[in-house]
Order: structure tokens, then C-alpha cells, then sequence
């Protein structure tokens, strides 16, 4: 459950033309893709061929992420809005607070994943208002701390006041071709049922549904539409260590448990890079650095193209695809390099590895 001020809101009710939204959808983009860096930190982390189940876990809800970030891009786009990427205030600096005024003390940084990581930050991040309380393998109940109540206002319903504005304005619904979505990306990477064009309000109604179901699950389930456990409760069967199982039961945390097939998560088999690492900690012509920002490079590459697929070049989607693969390479190239301090530099993997920093870059080389 992510979480906004009520200042926030305040300001979004307030809001009397449809021009005015574009600022509080670009912010709305820029927070999904602010937990986009951390999560994916924590998958590159993980040895290739080691926690396989829990890199399938973190990928299916990256994947989510990127398909959130992509419908509040189309729902600009079909207001008359230009999404934008590749700005400097678009990449988060970490560690720190996330965007759209979230200070409710949650600091989140890149750091590489272990179950203190997932309790902590990930399903603090993604915390539904009312966590559901699930029997465990030994037999006891899943609890999560409760936030406090009154004092922030959650990203539903931000959403939720979005829509509101979009019912009582007059609005003009259009840019259907420069949307990206399968049939103007040529190409299927999310389900069609949850990625469309967004022309009315009702497929805007329905679009913003998928993020917060997505995210939250449904207001009477830990799981969205399509039947998926939601993310907090995903990251909740690496922690807890199996899969989120449904019984036939009378009240809904009864109908629930994380009692299914294991989820083995060994912490010894992740990568050892520091937490919050920057370029600047590496010298100037050491191999560290020189990855680091090859891989900085490239995410700023992905960035780029981002801007140019949705903005008028949908079919340039495929071009991102081929992106990310190369700055997978790259993060294993970053995360198998031995940090210039660690005094042992041939221990493979690294008794202390460079980290990835996910950093704007001014010059991006091409």
C-alpha cells in the first residue's frame, strides 16, 4: 500500500481542467517506476541457477510493475499528456523516500535481497491497508505492523479521486494509435486482458483497477483479478517460505494460508554487494567503475527509449526488450566483479562485490 499525503489529494481534488492532471498521472508514473530499481537490485543479486523460485516471484511482479507504469503512461497519453522518462528528476536517488510526498519514515535504498530486505522495505511498499492474518507452515499466523491510521492517505485512493475527477470534468478522450498496447506494439508483454487502450472512462476505470488489484489485491481477497496472489502477499511467500494456497473456508483469513509447495530462499547464495552504492565510490579507471557505469549507461539507454515509445513510436517497445536483456548482462558483469576494497579479488563469487547504482547519467553514449 503505497502511501501519498492527504495534502497530495487535496491538491488533486482541487483540480478543475483536464490539463491539470498531467502533473499528479507523471508523478503516479514516476512511483511506479521508483520501486522498479530496488526490486530488480534484488533479483540481479540472487546467483544465476540458486533460488529459482524466488527470482520467478520477483520477476512475475517487476513484469506488474512495468505493465502499472505503462497503463498510467497510456492513460496520460489518452488525456492529451506526454510521459516523460528521462528527466532528472524522473530517476530516484537512493537511498531515500519514494515519490508523490511519500515521508511516512520508509527509506528505500538498492541493496541485495535477503528476507530482512523483503519483510521490511518490499511488503512495506506494497502493504494492502488491512493485511489479511495467514496460517504458516508451522502452524502459526502471519502479522504485519498496522499503519497508522489518519495521517497519509494511500495510492488507491489517489487513484480512486483520479477517477472521481474524471467522471465530473469534461473530458476529451483520444491519442488511441500513440497508446502502447499489443496492437500498436505489434507485440503481446503483459495480458491483453490487463493491457488495453484506454478511450473512455470506463477502460480508464478499468486500466487503474489492474494497478491497484494488482498491488493490493481486491478489497476481499490477497489476490487481484486474474487470481494472482498480490504483491505484498507474493513477497510474503518468499519470507514465509511457501506458496500462498486457498482452502474452502468460512471467514476470508481462514481461506488463505501460506501452506503450499516451499519456496526454499537461501540468503548465502546472493551476490555481496553494499547497500546504496554510487559510482563515485569506485576510482576512476578501476574495472568496478568502469561497469558501473556501462550499467548506469544502459539504464539510462532503457530510460531513452521509454520516451520514445511513448511518445509517439509505439513499436520501439521491442527496442526496450533488447535493453533490459543487455542490462541483465551487464548487472551480472557489475555483480561479479570484486569490489576494488575487497582485499581478496579472486573468490568467485566476490567475498564483497561492486554494486549496482541505478543513477542518471547527463551524456548517454549511444
Amino acid at each position: 500500500m503505497l502511501r501519498v499525503k492527504p495534502t497530495l489529494i487535496s491538491r488533486l481534488r482541487q483540480v478543475t481542467s483536464q490539463e491539470e492532471l498531467f502533473t499528479f498521472i507523471q508523478c503516479a508514473i514516476e512511483l511506479e517506476h521508483s520501486t522498479i530499481p530496488p526490486y530488480l537490485t534484488a533479483l540481479y543479486s540472487l546467483l544465476p541457477g540458486s533460488n529459482q523460485a524466488a527470482a520467478d516471484i520477483f520477476t512475475s511482479i517487476l513484469r506488474e510493475e512495468m505493465l502499472h507504469m505503462s497503463i498510467a503512461s497510456n492513460l496520460l497519453i489518452a488525456l492529451g499528456g506526454k510521459p516523460c522518462f528521462s528527466k532528472r528528476e524522473f530517476v530516484p536517488r537512493y537511498p531515500g523516500t519514494l515519490p508523490m510526498e511519500v515521508d511516512d519514515g520508509l527509506v528505500v535504498g538498492l541493496a541485495p535481497c535477503s528476507k530482512d530486505l523483503i519483510y521490511n522495505t518490499f511488503m512495506r511498499i506494497e502493504q494492502p491497508e488491512h493485511p489479511l492474518s495467514l496460517q504458516l507452515p508451522d502452524g502459526s499466523r502471519s502479522s504485519y505492523p498496522a499503519v497508522a491510521a489518519g495521517k497519509y492517505s494511500t495510492i488507491s485512493e489517489f487513484y480512486n479521486v483520479l477517477l472521481d475527477k474524471l467522471r465530473s470534468l469534461t473530458v476529451t478522450w483520444g491519442q488511441r494509435e500513440a497508446q502502447v498496447t499489443p496492437e500498436t506494439a505489434g507485440t503481446a508483454w503483459f495480458r491483453t486482458s490487463d493491457w488495453f487502450p484506454i478511450t473512455s472512462l470506463q477502460t480508464a476505470e478499468e486500466a487503474i483497477n489492474v494497478i491497484v488489484t494488482e498491488g493490493e489485491g481486491a478489497t476481499t481477497s490477497p489476490v487481484d483479478g486474474d487470481g494472482d496472489p498480490a504483491h505484498f502477499y507474493r513477497f510474503g511467500e518468499i519470507y514465509y517460505g511457501a506458496k500462498m494456497v486457498q482452502h474452502a473456508a468460512k471467514s476470508l483469513d481462514q481461506s488463505w494460508s501460506y501452506t503450499g509447495p516451499a519456496i526454499p530462499f537461501d540468503e548465502a547464495k546472493v551476490f555481496r554487494m553494499p547497500p546504496n552504492p554510487k559510482a563515485a565510490d569506485y576510482p576512476v579507471g578501476s574495472r568496478s567503475r568502469l561497469l558501473v557505469d556501462q550499467f548506469n549507461q544502459a539504464y539510462m539507454q532503457i530510460l531513452l527509449a521509454l520516451d520514445t515509445t511513448f511518445n509517439g513510436q509505439p513499436r520501439h517497445l521491442n527496442a526496450v526488450l533488447g535493453l533490459m536483456y543487455q542490462l541483465r548482462i551487464l548487472a551480472y558483469e557489475v555483480l561479479g566483479q570484486p569490489d576494488p576494497s575487497d582485499p581478496d579479488l579472486t573468490s568467485q563469487p566476490p567475498k564483497k562485490s561492486t554494486g549496482l547504482t541505478f543513477e542518471y547519467v547527463d551524456r548517454v553514449i549511444s
